[in-house]
C-alpha cells in the first residue's frame, strides 16, 4: 500500500477565540519590539508557541490502495470483416495482445465485440461502452478493424486510440452502383437507370461488362465504361414490382463480388385499364359491370348494349333505335389489341359479329387478351359454343337451365385460389344471399373456383396460351350488389377476377415469391409458392457464388401458400428457379456503406488516432500486434513497434492514522524554557 503524509489543526478554542489571541500577542509583540524592549524575540517566540498549541496541529497518514487501469479491446466483426483473411488476422491477433495484456500486472482487461450488416458503427458501439469504464482509469483502446467505419466519434476520448488494420495494403476491389432510379414506371413502357462502374484502385481498363436479369427471365449484356455514370433503359413488364438486378464482371484478384451485383426495384402502374364491355339483351343487372368499372377512375371504358339485332323489325326507325352504328369492325379488328380486357355480358347475338372478329378475339387471348364470359341463359352459351370462341371457353353448356335458391359455395380450389380465397374474411358464407339460376355446363379445362345448385360450376378460370379466360355461368351476382338478403361479396369477387384476367402479380394462383429480412444479425430468406392442389414443392436456389442447393417448400398458414425460411450466409443476388418459372431477390443491403469501398485503409481513422496521441499498425505487418508498454500520462503512447497503456496513478483510500504534531507535554517544556529564558533576559 501506498502511504500519504499531511498536517490538520483542531483548535482547542473557538475560531474567533484562536484569532482574538492572535492579534493581542501580535500587538504585544510588536510595542515590545517598538520599545525596544529586552526579551521581544522569546516573548514573540513564546506567544507564537503558545497559539501554535491551542491550535492543537496532528499529522495524518492516509494508507491508500492503488486501482488497476483498464485496456479496452474492440474487435470488428461487421460484415466488411469477414472477407478473405481478415477474421484469421483479427482472431490470432485478439489472441496474441490478450496473452500480453494479461501479462501486465497492473491492468485490466475489457473487450467490446461489434457488429453490423449495413454499416460499421464502432464509435457507437464505444460510446456505450465507456460509460461503464471510468475515464479516468482507461490505459487505453485497441481496435481490430479493417478500417471501414462509417459513423463520427462522440465526444473527445480520454485515451490513447490505437488501430490495428486487418486486410492488405494491395487489396484491389470493384463495385457497381445505381446512381438513380425511379420508383414508379407505366407498363409497357421503358424507364431509365443510372449505373456506374467504379474499380478502386483506378485501373487502366476502359468498359466493362454488366449483365441485366429481369424478373421474367429475360437477360441481356451491356458494355459501361468504367468511372462514369452511364443511363441504361429498361422495360416495365407488368403491374406491381419489376425487380432488374446488374451484375457486372469482376476483375482478376478482386476482394469480393459482393457489390458487384445491385437490384432495383420498380413498382409498375397502369397508365389506364382499357375495359370495352358488350352487353347482349338488357336484363335486370345489365348495369353491375358498367356501374363497378365506371367507379374506377384508373378504368377507361368502352361500353356498348345491344338493343336489337339487324334480323329483326320494329316500328322504330334505326336513327331512333341508336345514335351510332355498331362499331364492330373499329372494336374488334382495328382497335382491339388496345383493350386489355374483354367482357361479354349475355352475349348471345352472333349475327351482329361475323365468325372473322370472333377469330380475331381468340388471337387477341392466344396472344395474351383477357376475355370474360358471363352467360345467364342457355342461349348465350350455345350462341358461343359454336362459334371461333368455342375452344376458348373452359365450360361447355348442357343445354339446361338450372334453377333454384343456393348460396354460391367455394370449391377446395376457391378456397386456396387469391381470386376467392379472401372473399369470406370479411363477410363470413353464413351471410351470403342466395341466387336463383346458373347454367349446367361440362368443364373442360381451367380451374373451378364456385360452385352453385347441386356443385355444378358456378366460375371458372382458365389460361388460354398467353392470356386468360374466365367464365361466369350466372349472371346474378348482381342480387348481392343491391344487397338481396344480406347481399355478398360481389364488388370484390368481381374486381379480383378482372385483375387476374389482366394479370397482376398479386392475384397469380402459382406465383413465386423471395424476401430477406435479419432475425438477430443472421439474414433469412422466405420463399412462398402458391398451390392449389401441391403438399409440397422443391425449388433450386442459386446463391451468389454460384452454388444451387433444392429446397422444400412445405404448407404455410396461408390456404394455397407453400413456404420455406433458412438461414443465409452471403449477401448479394439469390436466384430461385421452380420449373419454367425463375424469381431473382437481393439478401442483404449491397447498396449500404458496408459494401461500398471495401478495402481496408487507416484513413477514416487517422483524426482520432492523431488527436488521442494513439498509432496504427497494419497486422499483415505485425501479426501478432505491436508490443505493449505502461507509460506515464505525459509520455509519448506509441513507438515504431510498440504502443503505449497510460499509467493513471488513482488510487482508493483504505483508512488513516493521526499522530499529534506538538505533543502536551513537549509544548509545556518547551513553553517553560522559553518564560525562563525570557524572564532571565529581561533580568540582566
Amino acid at each position: 500500500m501506498n502511504s500519504n503524509l499531511h498536517i490538520i489543526f483542531a483548535p482547542l478554542l473557538p475560531d474567533y477565540a484562536l484569532w482574538g489571541l492572535s492579534v493581542a500577542a501580535t500587538i504585544v509583540t510588536a510595542l515590545a519590539f517598538y520599545r525596544r524592549a529586552k526579551g521581544a524575540w522569546a516573548r514573540g517566540f513564546l506567544f507564537a508557541l503558545l497559539l501554535l498549541s491551542l491550535a492543537n496541529p496532528s499529522v495524518i497518514r492516509e494508507l491508500r490502495e492503488p486501482l488497476r487501469d483498464t485496456a479496452l479491446l474492440v474487435v470488428d466483426d461487421t460484415a466488411s470483416m469477414k472477407l478473405g483473411d481478415r477474421p484469421q488476422q483479427a482472431t490470432h491477433a485478439a489472441d496474441a495482445l490478450t496473452a500480453k495484456l494479461k501479462a501486465l500486472p497492473d491492468l485490466d482487461i475489457e473487450t467490446l465485440h461489434f457488429t453490423g450488416d449495413e454499416e460499421s458503427d464502432l464509435f457507437q458501439a464505444l460510446s456505450a461502452k465507456l460509460q461503464s469504464i471510468p475515464g479516468n482509469r482507461l490505459a487505453g483502446i485497441i481496435a481490430l478493424t479493417d478500417g471501414e467505419i462509417h459513423d463520427a466519434p462522440r465526444g473527445a476520448l480520454t485515451a490513447p486510440f490505437h488501430a490495428l488494420i486487418a486486410g492488405h495494403h494491395d487489396e484491389i476491389d470493384r463495385r457497381l452502383i445505381v446512381k438513380s432510379a425511379p420508383t414508379y414506371g407505366i407498363v409497357g413502357k421503358s424507364v431509365t437507370i443510372t449505373l456506374r462502374v467504379d474499380d478502386q484502385p483506378k485501373r487502366q481498363s476502359e468498359n466493362a461488362t454488366v449483365t441485366l436479369r429481369r424478373d421474367d427471365g429475360a437477360s441481356q449484356s451491356l458494355t459501361l465504361p468504367i468511372g462514369k455514370d452511364m443511363p441504361v433503359d429498361v422495360p416495365i413488364g407488368h403491374a406491381g414490382s419489376n425487380l432488374f438486378a446488374f451484375t457486372v464482371e469482376p476483375v482478376p484478384n478482386e476482394l469480393t463480388t459482393i457489390n458487384n451485383s445491385v437490384a432495383v426495384t420498380i413498382n409498375g402502374i397502369r397508365d389506364r385499364l382499357r375495359v370495352l364491355l358488350v352487353s347482349g339483351a338488357p336484363h335486370i343487372g345489365g348495369r353491375t359491370w358498367r356501374n363497378l368499372l365506371k367507379a374506377d377512375p384508373a378504368v377507361d371504358l368502352v361500353h356498348f348494349t345491344i338493343l336489337r339485332t339487324p334480323d329483326k323489325n320494329p316500328f322504330a326507325p334505326n336513327s331512333e333505335m341508336a345514335l351510332i352504328a355498331f362499331p364492330t369492325r373499329e372494336l374488334f379488328e382495328v382497335k382491339l389489341k388496345n383493350f386489355d380486357l374483354v367482357i361479354f355480358d349475355r352475349f348471345s347475338n352472333r349475327s351482329l359479329m361475323p365468325d372473322a372478329y370472333l377469330e380475331n378475339i381468340a388471337h387477341y387471348v392466344e396472344q395474351g387478351g383477357a376475355l370474360l364470359i358471363s352467360n345467364a341463359t342457355d342461349e348465350d352459351t350455345d350462341a358461343l359454343s359454336a362459334s371461333p370462341l368455342a375452344h376458348l371457353l373452359p365450360a361447355e353448356s348442357t343445354g339446361h337451365l338450372l334453377t333454384g335458391a343456393f348460396v354460391p359455395d367455394l370449391t377446395e380450389a376457391g378456397k386456396r385460389h387469391p381470386v376467392t380465397a379472401t372473399l369470406a374474411n370479411e363477410r363470413p358464407r353464413s351471410d351470403w344471399g342466395p341466387w336463383f339460376r346458373q347454367i349446367d355446363a361440362h368443364v373442360r379445362s381451367g380451374e373451378i373456383l364456385m360452385t352453385g345448385i347441386n356443385g355444378a360450376p358456378l366460375l371458372i378460370l382458365d389460361h388460354v396460351g398467353q392470356g386468360r379466360v374466365a367464365q361466369f355461368l350466372s349472371d346474378q351476382f348482381w342480387l348481392w350488389g343491391r344487397g338481396y338478403q344480406k347481399g355478398g361479396p360481389q364488388p370484390e369477387l368481381l374486381r379480383r377476377v378482372a385483375h387476374w384476367l389482366v394479370q397482376e402479380p398479386e392475384l397469380d394462383e402459382t406465383a413465386l415469391r423471395a424476401h430477406a429480412n435479419s432475425v438477430d444479425g443472421t439474414w433469412q430468406l422466405t420463399i412462398s409458392k402458391r398451390s392449389l392442389h401441391d403438399d409440397q414443392s422443391v425449388v433450386n436456389v442459386t446463391d451468389p457464388n454460384e452454388q444451387t442447393s433444392q429446397v422444400t417448400l412445405r404448407p404455410s398458414s396461408d390456404a394455397g401458400v407453400l413456404s420455406a425460411t433458412f438461414p443465409t450466409s452471403n449477401p448479394g443476388l439469390y436466384r430461385i428457379k421452380d420449373g419454367d418459372k425463375e424469381l431473382m431477390t437481393i439478401v442483404g443491403a449491397t447498396d449500404a456503406p458496408e459494401f461500398g469501398d471495401m478495402r481496408a485503409t487507416e484513413d477514416i481513422l487517422a483524426p482520432t488516432v492523431q488527436s488521442t496521441g494513439g498509432s496504427v499498425f497494419w497486422l499483415e505487418d505485425h501479426p501478432d500486434g505491436p508490443s505493449l508498454k505502461r507509460t506515464d500520462a505525459d509520455a509519448a503512447q506509441k513507438g515504431w513497434n510498440w504502443i503505449g497503456l497510460r499509467r493513471n496513478g488513482q488510487y482508493r483510500v483504505t483508512g488513516s492514522e493521526a499522530y499529534p504534531l506538538w505533543p502536551a507535554w513537549a509544548a509545556l517544556a518547551t513553553l517553560l524554557t522559553i518564560l525562563l529564558w525570557g524572564w532571565r533576559r529581561e533580568g540582566k
